[in-house]
């Protein structure tokens, strides 16, 4: 089998060649020779108006059964004589710029780790203890303050747990891996379900505990976190967190989670540098997003231009189709004349009306010779034709 050619630009083809080229040998392979896929070229083929061998024709051949190849049609109007082929560009497994990107980060966070305690803890992280103090705190009194009231009393607020602190330290070094890779900081609810802000673009992450399904009873199981409400019922930690990137990035899922050998801790400058590299796999998807929009108006422009040619060609056919209409009526009504004007001689040249019956016969002849197209040669009438617009 000879090696499949690279196309680096576009190919034109007519419809004679790729009529010539899908009978020589598969769709598929023929398709990669263009850089495209078999189905995108089974689309060009149809827009042409291009038949192409049935499913199973090549295994027949090959089998030395009999096969039935089809006949180029004439081209119909609207249908191209040609085309541009382009190669659909190949998405990169890893873009080069995200590589470096997560690799910059990664040295600079490679120091960072999971704080001890809470005193070194990220402001924002911070503020999520203070909040929950506060609210425990108005919690309590409100309490206090209905504790007559029997049929209502507000549900105090529990304690931070251990699992709770555990996350939020985890999540401040990861916030401060972040800043200091030169990332920002945009959402930060308590909930773990994150945005972080890399150059210019929104990444949205997750630091949260991984659930499992407990067969524990339900009081137990709200044991292990102070907001069961932020967690699907029936659900309890496993003890460990897990980390994720969720914004789409090229289909690709990030995803780090904790095991009995493996803490988050010892993956933080791999998370902070993914993190960090998103930006750059963002700036391709935008930049291949332009791209695709930009072809498709320039296919949306291509097809109009065919649909207003289609048109013009469609009403200068009618328009000459007209002419030829016109000079058959003059020349039957100049036929009609001849004998009319034969009767004239036979029965005098008598007043009709205002007129005598030669003016009439003259008046007839005029509005006739009125409708020959070709009265002023046919240059004129094909110039007439040629002016034809889309709206005319």
């Amino acid at each position: 089998m000879a090696n499949t050619p690279v196309h680096k630009g576009r190919r034109h083809v007519s419809r004679e060649e790729l009529f010539a080229l899908v009978w020589q040998r598969p769709m598929i392979r023929l398709a990669a020779e263009f850089g495209i896929s078999s189905n995108g070229l089974a689309k060009i083929c149809d827009r042409m108006d291009v038949p192409y061998p049935p499913r199973g024709y090549w295994a027949k051949r090959e089998a030395g059964k009999p096969v039935v190849a089809f006949k180029l049609p004439p081209r119909r109007d609207g249908i191209p004589q040609g085309t541009d082929i382009y190669p659909t560009p190949a998405k990169p497994a890893q873009l080069q710029v995200a590589e470096r990107s997560a690799t910059a980060a990664s040295a600079k966070v490679e120091a960072i780790g999971v704080p001890d305690g809470l005193d070194e803890l990220h402001p924002r992280v911070k503020a999520w203890i203070a909040e929950h103090k506060k609210q425990q705190k108005e919690r309590e009194q409100e309490s206090r303050r209905r504790r007559h009231e029997t049929w209502w009393t507000p549900r105090l607020l529990p304690d931070l747990t251990i699992r709770d602190l555990y996350r939020f330290r985890v999540t401040s070094a990861i916030f401060s891996g972040i800043e200091k890779a030169g990332g920002g900081i945009e959402k930060s609810p308590i909930t773990g379900k994150v945005t972080f802000k890399i150059g210019g673009h929104l990444v949205e992450c997750s630091i949260v505990e991984k659930l499992v399904k407990s067969l524990k009873p339900r009081d137990e199981t709200r044991t292990w976190t102070a907001y069961p409400d932020h967690h699907q019922t029936g659900l309890s930690s496993s003890g460990f967190l897990r980390v994720s990137i969720t914004t789409y990035l090229h289909g690709r899922q990030h995803q780090w989670i904790e095991s009995q050998k493996t803490k988050i801790g010892d993956l933080l400058p791999e998370i902070v540098g993914s993190i960090m590299a998103a930006g750059a796999i963002l700036d391709q998807q935008r930049r291949e997003r332009e791209e695709q929009e930009k072809r498709y108006r320039e296919e949306e422009a291509r097809r109009y231009e065919m649909k207003r040619l289609r048109e013009i060609d469609e009403k200068r056919w009618s328009k000459l189709r007209a002419f030829a209409t016109d000079l058959e009526e003059r020349n039957k009504l100049l036929v009609f004349l001849a004998e009319v004007e034969k009767r004239v001689l036979n029965e005098g040249d008598v007043r009709v009306g205002d007129r005598n019956l030669s003016d009439w016969i003259a008046w007839a002849k005029g509005h006739a010779e009125a409708l020959d197209p070709l009265r002023q040669g046919a240059a004129e009438m094909f110039n007439e034709i040629a002016r034809t617009t889309q709206w005319s």
